[in-house]
């Protein structure tokens, strides 16, 4: 497959335009790695890639594109997990 035909968590984010930050990104990563593990049998491949902050690369894992809408559903539950935690602070 070329870099074209696979997807990174970072690159999912981009397109729904989410605030990446390293916690999100970790957290939402371990959970879609497990669920590919889960429904695979094995853990996801993994590509050197460029770092999206700062200089250098950074071994990534990469997903098909077909697993774009399962990507994009683990980072909606985060977001909204993240959302009702906050409100718990509001006053």
């Amino acid at each position: 497959m070329s870099n074209l035909e696979r997807i990174t968590v970072i690159d999912v984010m981009k397109k729904l335009g989410v605030e990446i930050t390293n916690e999100l990104s970790w957290s939402v990563g371990a959970d879609v790695r497990a669920l590919w593990e889960e429904s695979r049998g094995r853990e996801p491949d993994k590509e050197l890639r460029a770092k999206t902050s700062g200089a250098g690369s950074h071994c990534f894992a990469v997903y098909p594109v077909s697993f774009a809408s399962t990507i994009e559903g683990v980072i909606k539950a985060h977001k909204a997990d993240a959302a009702r935690q906050m409100s718990l602070f509001k006053t």
